[in-house]
């Protein structure tokens, strides 16, 4: 799989944009693919946590997509944390 680095640009609804950044903050309650992703970008600590919440927005927005393109359901990626990769 290609890891494409890359924004949310403001073009498109920001109502859009704003819920996605939503979403993060509650994945990272109850989902811990979220919680991974969101440690790895803070560093584990408490700094960056907006920009790193904007990026995981962005990274569930990609992987909404494939779902939508490939159409199949949300599935649990491996906790990158543990090295299993499936």
């Amino acid at each position: 799989m290609t890891d494409r680095k890359g924004r949310i640009t403001r073009r498109g609804p920001a109502l859009l944009r704003k819920l996605l950044v939503e979403c993060a903050w509650c994945m990272l309650r109850y989902n811990g693919w979220a919680r991974a992703v969101y440690a790895r970008l803070t560093g584990g600590g408490q700094a960056r946590k907006k920009p790193a919440i904007v990026a995981l927005a962005r990274k569930v927005l990609v992987r909404c997509w494939a779902m939508l393109r490939d159409r199949v359901p949300w599935r649990d990626a491996p906790d990158p944390a543990s090295g299993r990769t499936g």
